[in-house]
Protein backbone atom coordinates (compact mmCIF):
# COMPACT_ATOMS: atom_id res chain seq x y z
CA UNK A 1 0.00 0.00 0.00
CA UNK A 2 1.37 3.52 -0.84
CA UNK A 3 1.85 6.32 1.59
CA UNK A 4 -0.42 9.30 1.37
CA UNK A 5 2.60 11.27 1.11
CA UNK A 6 3.40 9.47 -2.28
CA UNK A 7 -0.19 9.90 -3.77
CA UNK A 8 -1.17 13.13 -3.11
CA UNK A 9 1.46 14.88 -5.29
CA UNK A 10 -0.14 12.81 -7.98
CA UNK A 11 -3.50 13.69 -7.25
CA UNK A 12 -2.86 17.27 -7.01
CA UNK A 13 -1.52 17.09 -10.35
CA UNK A 14 -4.15 15.22 -11.85
CA UNK A 15 -6.81 17.80 -10.31
CA UNK A 16 -4.43 20.73 -11.84
CA UNK A 17 -4.47 19.32 -15.40
CA UNK A 18 -8.67 18.54 -14.93
CA UNK A 19 -8.86 22.34 -13.91
CA UNK A 20 -6.76 23.56 -16.36
CA UNK A 21 -8.32 21.78 -19.14
CA UNK A 22 -12.07 23.01 -18.33
CA UNK A 23 -10.76 26.73 -17.86
CA UNK A 24 -9.17 26.42 -21.29
CA UNK A 25 -12.15 24.77 -22.92
CA UNK A 26 -14.53 27.95 -21.44
CA UNK A 27 -12.05 30.45 -22.64
CA UNK A 28 -12.55 28.48 -26.22
CA UNK A 29 -16.05 28.72 -25.60
CA UNK A 30 -16.35 32.34 -24.68
CA UNK A 31 -17.09 33.58 -28.07
CA UNK A 32 -19.42 30.98 -29.54
CA UNK A 33 -22.17 31.27 -26.30
CA UNK A 34 -21.73 35.26 -26.25
CA UNK A 35 -21.60 36.20 -29.89
CA UNK A 36 -19.17 37.72 -32.21
CA UNK A 37 -20.64 41.20 -30.49
CA UNK A 38 -20.23 40.72 -26.83
CA UNK A 39 -17.15 38.17 -27.33
CA UNK A 40 -15.58 41.76 -29.42
CA UNK A 41 -16.17 43.78 -25.97
CA UNK A 42 -15.20 40.97 -23.88
CA UNK A 43 -12.62 38.74 -22.74
CA UNK A 44 -12.79 35.68 -20.44
CA UNK A 45 -9.88 35.65 -18.36
CA UNK A 46 -9.55 33.18 -15.69
CA UNK A 47 -11.78 30.06 -14.07
CA UNK A 48 -11.02 30.55 -10.94
CA UNK A 49 -12.99 27.59 -8.79
CA UNK A 50 -16.53 27.82 -10.36
CA UNK A 51 -16.67 31.58 -11.36
CA UNK A 52 -15.20 32.67 -14.81
CA UNK A 53 -13.98 36.01 -15.00
CA UNK A 54 -14.50 38.41 -18.09
CA UNK A 55 -13.17 41.56 -18.32
CA UNK A 56 -15.36 44.29 -20.50
CA UNK A 57 -14.38 46.93 -22.28
CA UNK A 58 -16.61 49.49 -19.95
CA UNK A 59 -18.99 49.57 -16.77
CA UNK A 60 -22.56 49.76 -18.91
CA UNK A 61 -21.04 46.22 -20.51
CA UNK A 62 -20.29 45.09 -17.51
CA UNK A 63 -24.05 46.14 -15.84
CA UNK A 64 -25.70 44.90 -18.71
CA UNK A 65 -24.10 41.23 -18.32
CA UNK A 66 -24.15 40.93 -15.13
CA UNK A 67 -27.86 40.73 -15.79
CA UNK A 68 -27.66 37.98 -18.14
CA UNK A 69 -25.65 36.00 -15.53
CA UNK A 70 -27.82 33.22 -15.12
CA UNK A 71 -28.28 32.47 -18.81
CA UNK A 72 -24.78 33.04 -19.51
CA UNK A 73 -23.68 30.24 -17.24
CA UNK A 74 -26.09 27.82 -18.64
CA UNK A 75 -25.29 28.56 -22.04
CA UNK A 76 -21.42 27.69 -20.98
CA UNK A 77 -22.37 24.54 -18.58
CA UNK A 78 -24.43 23.41 -21.98
CA UNK A 79 -21.96 24.05 -24.47
CA UNK A 80 -19.12 22.18 -21.82
CA UNK A 81 -21.26 19.24 -21.34
CA UNK A 82 -21.00 19.41 -17.84
CA UNK A 83 -21.09 21.81 -15.12
CA UNK A 84 -18.20 23.84 -14.44
CA UNK A 85 -19.33 27.35 -13.81
CA UNK A 86 -21.80 28.72 -11.61
CA UNK A 87 -21.05 32.03 -12.03
CA UNK A 88 -19.19 34.50 -13.79
CA UNK A 89 -17.71 37.57 -13.10
CA UNK A 90 -17.61 40.54 -15.14
CA UNK A 91 -14.80 43.28 -14.31
CA UNK A 92 -13.58 46.30 -16.21
CA UNK A 93 -10.42 45.88 -17.84
CA UNK A 94 -7.75 48.25 -16.99
CA UNK A 95 -6.42 50.49 -19.49
CA UNK A 96 -9.69 49.74 -21.69
CA UNK A 97 -10.45 51.58 -24.30
CA UNK A 98 -13.83 53.70 -23.65
CA UNK A 99 -16.88 52.76 -25.89
CA UNK A 100 -18.82 55.58 -27.80
CA UNK A 101 -21.73 56.73 -25.61
CA UNK A 102 -24.74 54.10 -26.67
CA UNK A 103 -27.44 56.71 -27.44
CA UNK A 104 -25.79 58.13 -29.88
CA UNK A 105 -25.30 55.00 -31.77
CA UNK A 106 -29.29 54.28 -30.93
CA UNK A 107 -29.87 58.08 -32.79
CA UNK A 108 -28.49 57.07 -35.42
CA UNK A 109 -30.72 53.88 -35.88
CA UNK A 110 -27.64 51.21 -35.36
CA UNK A 111 -28.61 48.21 -33.41
CA UNK A 112 -25.41 47.14 -31.59
CA UNK A 113 -27.98 43.92 -30.53
CA UNK A 114 -28.30 43.00 -33.97
CA UNK A 115 -24.94 41.30 -33.54
CA UNK A 116 -25.85 38.92 -31.02
CA UNK A 117 -26.29 35.99 -32.64
CA UNK A 118 -28.09 34.18 -30.39
CA UNK A 119 -31.72 35.23 -30.32
CA UNK A 120 -32.85 34.36 -26.62
CA UNK A 121 -29.28 36.57 -25.28
CA UNK A 122 -30.04 39.37 -28.09
CA UNK A 123 -33.78 39.36 -26.64
CA UNK A 124 -32.53 39.75 -23.05
CA UNK A 125 -29.82 41.94 -24.03
CA UNK A 126 -32.62 44.26 -25.41
CA UNK A 127 -34.64 44.51 -22.27
CA UNK A 128 -32.13 44.68 -20.28
CA UNK A 129 -30.46 48.30 -22.04
CA UNK A 130 -34.34 49.21 -22.30
CA UNK A 131 -34.56 49.09 -18.67
CA UNK A 132 -31.42 50.62 -18.18
CA UNK A 133 -31.81 53.58 -20.20
CA UNK A 134 -34.86 54.21 -18.33
CA UNK A 135 -33.84 54.93 -15.23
Amino acid sequence: MESAARLLPQVYRKLARQAADEEALLLGLWPVVVGARVAARTRAVRLFGATLIVETVAQDWRKQLARMTHEIVARLNDAAGKEVVRDVEFRVAVGAKPLPVARAASASGFDEAAEIADPHLRRIYRQSKRRAQAK
